[in-house]
């Protein structure tokens, strides 16, 4: 799988600590996925810890992050026979 951050990602402090973090935007941009397509994917999914019309922002290798490369995968996995018909 690509690594969904690669120098896209930024750094905050999080309780003191330096956390890197990365958006839906960006992890979509990486795998040429639409960022819009993608964000809707992930409110499609309702995931608990995501409040609505909060930014999609989460630390990396977080179990949020996890979830959202999961929803990122389905949509790579749908666009692939489109690519292929080509």
């Amino acid at each position: 799988m690509p690594d969904l951050c690669k120098g896209l990602c930024s750094e905050d402090r999080i309780g003191g600590i330096m956390a890197k973090l990365t958006n839906a935007a960006d992890m979509a941009g990486t795998v040429g996925v639409d960022p819009t397509a993608f964000r809707q994917a992930l409110r499609n999914a309702k995931f608990p810890w995501h409040k609505r019309n909060a930014d999609w922002i989460v630390e990396l290798d977080s179990a949020e992050h996890s979830s959202m490369r999961t929803v990122l995968v389905t949509l790579l996995k749908r666009k692939k026979p489109d690519a292929d018909r080509t």
